[in-house]
């Protein structure tokens, strides 16, 4: 009889019977900064989706066009302004300059002052902490932001994703290739901090995601590539946000770059522990698109439209 009633239990699941309902909640939590409601899923297979409705902010770091040291406010060249790539303190203090409309332009005059030198003095009384974002080179002794030297890319300064395509050769000049290029890959800045709810709810740095804007029913697979403020839980990069706000034509200076901040109600699932998932690299937006198809099939969604259903099934839960 035990026998049977596990045949049974195999075939119910090969063939289809346990699906996307399976999922319950687990837990709830509260992502504190901006009073975001975060609701873990799970089925009966351990897996896991942690959704949260939120507004996504851009991100640009990770492509060469991101920041230049001759457009520091993102005006001619650069789709940023430098302030999002560095921080600048007086002596003695723990406020980042850039940080303040009234206290930015004196951040700027300082990170000048610091370019003009060739980057080899800071300003007296000041420091400056740019390592996070901009790449560093080594010149006789001394690490300077890395700026292309060649190419279509030449002038620029080269930046930084968290999440690597784990190369070891033809890593670009200044390791540019290396990068999880935000205008080319789908992703998500996960929101830092050791007691961030979605962190303890099991996501990470190269976890699979869905994107979902409610307002135009529009679908986004992406990963989680880089590591942000605790304050902020969504952040998607540029290709991310261009796709859930049906656009096609890329920013081409910082005001564009902002004008694609979505809307408040855009829902995030995240797929905790799927970093290892079929791993291919370096990512595209294609592999990710199979590995969270795949993924989402082996967890009983047989189509997009069952993933869209319990999304919005459970939205409202959502704050």
């Amino acid at each position: 009889m035990k026998i049977f009633l596990s045949v049974l239990f195999l075939l119910f699941i090969s063939s289809g019977i346990v699906k996307s309902q399976n999922f319950v909640v687990k837990e709830k939590g509260l992502f504190e900064p901006q009073n975001k409601k975060v609701i873990l899923f799970q089925d009966s297979f351990k897996n896991g989706l942690i959704l949260f409705k939120t507004k996504l902010q851009v991100n640009t770091d990770g492509t060469p066009i991101s920041y230049h040291p001759y457009d520091l406010t993102g005006s001619e060249k650069a789709i940023n302004t430098i302030g999002n790539a560095i921080a600048v303190y007086k002596k003695g203090s723990d406020k980042n300059l850039c940080l303040n409309k009234t206290t930015y332009p004196e951040a700027l005059k300082v990170f000048e002052k610091f370019r003009d030198s060739d980057f080899e003095t800071v300003p007296e009384g000041y420091s400056i902490t740019w390592k996070n974002v901009l790449i560093a080179e080594k010149i006789n002794g001394k690490e300077k932001p890395c700026i292309i030297k060649s190419g279509e890319y030449k002038g620029y300064f080269s930046s930084a994703t968290s999440l690597s395509n784990g190369m070891s050769a033809n890593k670009g000049e200044c390791d540019c290739d290396n990068q999880v290029n935000p205008l080319k890959v789908p992703s998500l800045v996960l929101a830092g901090g050791k007691d961030n709810i979605v962190k303890k709810f099991g996501a990470n740095l190269g976890d699979l995601l869905i994107a979902y804007n409610p307002a135009n029913k529009k679908v986004v697979y992406a990963i989680i590539n880089d590591l942000g403020p605790k304050t902020n839980l969504g952040e998607g990069s540029v290709l991310l946000n261009m796709k859930l706000l049906d656009r096609n034509e890329f920013p081409k200076t910082r005001k564009d770059t902002y004008k694609l901040a979505t809307g408040n109600d855009i829902i995030v699932a995240i797929i905790p522990g799927s970093k290892n998932y079929n791993t291919k690299k370096p990512f595209t937006s294609e592999n990710i698109n199979e590995r969270v198809t795949k993924w989402l099939t082996n967890a009983g969604f047989e189509t997009e439209n069952e993933l869209l259903e319990f999304i919005e099934k459970n939205k409202n839960e959502l704050k």
